[in-house]
């Protein structure tokens, strides 16, 4: 199947960069869901859910 549109060539003048906080913000976003009763069961997510989505590398390449 072939896509509707096509996606232009992105050029971007300088290199991605990655916050340097990164380790600090996933072990605050761990200890935050744990405290606020997301994690061991509540049925919502283990862990292992949370680690797998890394919320943290998503927000320390958009905030740099």
């Amino acid at each position: 199947m072939t896509q509707p549109f096509q996606l232009p060539d992105f050029y971007v003048p300088y290199p991605a960069r990655l916050n340097p906080h990164l380790e600090d913000a996933r072990i605050h976003t761990k200890r935050w869901a744990r405290g606020l009763g997301m994690l061991e069961g509540s049925g919502v997510w283990e862990e292992s859910d949370l680690d797998s989505h890394d919320y943290a590398l998503l927000c320390s390449y958009t905030h740099p």
